[in-house]
């Protein structure tokens, strides 16, 4: 089930990059998909997927989780995504994203967070 469900999301970023799907199509295709049996990088990826608006990935997050399924093991994968967690501006994102009719319920309420 990993390998399928690694090369189903493989499809879905493909398909969100060409704009093909929205974000809130592959948030939907997220939530509807089982990651039950799925290695730890898989099921990290697919739980960012599932909140897509409140992680504030974009299509241009896609390089670093293609990155990470494509790393040796699961737990370097997890690892990767967690490091580049540390590295990514909450506050930068959610103001660029902030007149987005997606993300931007989401980046009120983590801008209005950030201000405390």
């Amino acid at each position: 089930m990993s390998e399928e469900l690694r090369n189903e999301i493989l499809r879905v970023f493909r398909a969100w990059d060409d704009s093909e799907m929205t974000a809130q199509a592959v948030q939907n295709w997220a939530m509807r998909t089982s990651s039950a049996s799925a290695d730890d990088c898989a099921k990290m990826v697919m739980t960012h997927l599932r909140s897509l608006g409140e992680y504030l990935i974009t299509t241009d997050d896609l390089k670093l989780y293609r990155q990470a399924l494509g790393l040796r093991s699961p737990e370097d994968g997890v690892r990767f995504l967690r490091e580049a967690a540390e590295e990514f501006d909450v506050k930068q994102r959610a103001t660029e994203l902030q007149h987005d009719q997606f993300y931007g319920p989401h980046t009120r309420a983590i801008l209005k967070d950030l201000k405390k």
